[in-house]
């Protein structure tokens, strides 16, 4: 510090005495940072491990016309790489990401959530392997659902930060939560003691399964929902009195599983209705939705999801193979796949260092190739399974191959958004010498190169930028041309401005 110019000294004395004006950009861009990981990573498992295999087994299935035909474990690690590779991996980097700063607080602790990411990666690509491969399973599988039980836990105690604001999304949301910790649990205890395959025995498997999709997925997926809907497509407030019935349906819905009643369905039901009449989503809107930067059908097919939620909740009170199948295809690719699919896009984006969405055109390409193909899938397994169709085996490997196309589709789009650079978001006559060098710094990190070659050398030394020293200050200070830094500030904006930016200046 002795070393830098005095009016960086000062700036640092200033720093130490009060609050700078501006908040420091440098937190949330690291926390994107970790979204953008477990983005990265659940897109990996969307695609290869999970939708690939998958449509490999359906394949082999419809070929030979038995789901005896293709290994449960290759079925069974497919279904886990979709449920915790690719879903789980996208609403804990989520939750990481906003549940802590909607609640008025931080995350706890950014390095722990890395070791959640590497930790929680790692267990599952662990889990997949070595039952594909048949190898050394019997070591992986409880040391990596002990892995995932931690991380769930981890998720628990990283976003109950103090709050100062909650609502009702925080209510089911922390549900859904308490529900991961309970699926992770469970599997634990279904990994136990297992036999000379890598298969969980079904009546074990049955139960993992229903408690990931309801007590985890569903809950947490509504609530995110009631956080995120009513501003994006327009929506009336939230209904608490339907969400409190919902939550108390799905309760007494997982008591009357647990215990086999029959009334667990409707239960189920009933649930499901209220998650949707909590939304209004089926009602007329007061306002316009957002579309800006995505395709603007896209609150249809949030609409669309919800209703395969109530279909999914309907085939569930069925006991054969092909109703319990089609249920919860209707609920994993039907309701999760076509909300992440509409509503991702949309906020994810943004999330990540405020980037935009690079194609809209593949975006509803996804979507419409993702629900013809589930629609297929569900119409046709019931009568597939039943053996009283021929045709409906023929359709099963198309609606598979659509998914799969719709799932590349998606993860190249979302992808390629990841990977460009990320815009500007503020426009080349706004780039002031007024404002902080820590700002240009911290929230265009490619800036600092800049303004090292147009004359600030002192940027070059500093291992640290003071936060109230100003682009002016630190041009006086190096005796460096600020008109020269601040024609590099704004060629570097103009290239890299925002499309949104771009399409509103041709308007105007």
């Amino acid at each position: 510090m002795q070393q830098l110019p005095a009016a960086w000294q000062e700036a640092f004395r200033r720093d130490a005495e009060r609050k700078p004006d501006l908040a420091d950009p440098l937190p949330e861009r690291r926390l994107a940072r970790l979204l953008g990981a477990f983005l990265a990573s659940g897109l990996v498992f969307l695609v290869a491990p999970g939708t690939v295999l998958g449509v490999w087994n359906l394949i082999g299935i419809s070929s030979r016309r038995s789901a005896a035909s293709v290994s449960p474990a290759w079925i069974q690690a497919h279904g886990h790489a979709q449920l915790f590779g690719w879903v789980a991996s996208f609403m804990i980097g989520i939750a990481l990401y906003t549940v802590p700063k909607f609640r008025g607080g931080a995350i706890r602790s950014l390095p722990l959530g890395w070791a959640m990411w590497a930790v929680w990666t790692a267990a599952v690509a662990a889990r997949w392997v070595s039952t594909v491969l048949d190898w050394n399973w019997r070591a992986a599988w409880p040391a990596a659902s002990l892995a995932e039980l931690a991380v769930a836990l981890l998720l628990l105690w990283q976003c109950a930060v103090p709050a100062r604001h909650t609502g009702l999304w925080n209510r089911v949301v922390f549900t859904g939560f308490a529900g991961f910790a309970v699926t992770m649990v469970w599997q634990c205890i279904a990994v136990y003691a297992v036999p000379a395959e890598p298969v969980i025995p079904e009546a074990r498997d049955r139960i993992l399964l229903w408690l990931a999709l309801w007590t985890f997925a569903f809950p947490v997926a509504w609530g995110f929902s009631l956080r995120f809907l009513p501003a994006f497509l327009g929506l009336h407030p939230p209904n608490a009195r339907a969400v409190d019935l919902g939550l108390t349906f799905l309760a007494l819905a997982a008591v009357s599983y647990g215990a086999g009643w029959q009334p667990g369905g409707a239960l189920l039901i009933a649930s499901v209705g209220a998650a949707c009449g909590s939304l209004g989503l089926f009602g007329r809107p007061p306002r316009k939705p957002k579309v800006a930067g995505v395709d603007p059908r896209y609150p249809l097919f949030v609409r669309v999801a919800f209703a395969w939620l109530v279909i999914s909740a309907g085939l569930s009170m069925g006991r054969t193979r092909g109703w319990t199948g089609a249920s919860r295809h209707a609920f994993t690719v039907g309701f999760l796949a076509t909300l992440i699919f509409a509503m991702g896009p949309r906020i994810l984006p943004s999330f990540v260092n405020s980037r935009e969405l690079w194609s809209r055109r593949l975006m509803l390409a996804s979507l419409l190739l993702l629900t013809l193909g589930c629609a297929l899938r569900v119409a046709s397994e019931p009568w597939a399974y039943a053996g009283d169709s021929a045709f409906a085996w023929s359709v099963l490997p198309v609606s598979a191959l659509l998914e799969l196309t719709a799932v590349v589709v998606f993860a190249i789009n979302l992808g390629v958004t990841l990977a460009l650079p990320f815009p500007a978001w503020i426009e080349p006559p706004s780039i002031t010498a007024d404002l902080p060098l820590y700002w240009y710094v911290a929230s265009y990190p490619r800036t600092r190169r800049i303004l090292q070659r147009a004359g600030l050398v002192s940027l070059a030394r500093a291992r640290r930028v003071p936060l109230s020293l100003t682009l002016r200050e630190a041009a006086a200070a190096d005796q460096a041309d600020e008109q020269r830094l601040l024609a590099a500030l704004r060629d570097y904006f103009e290239a890299r401005l925002a499309r949104a930016l771009r399409e509103k200046r041709r308007a105007c």
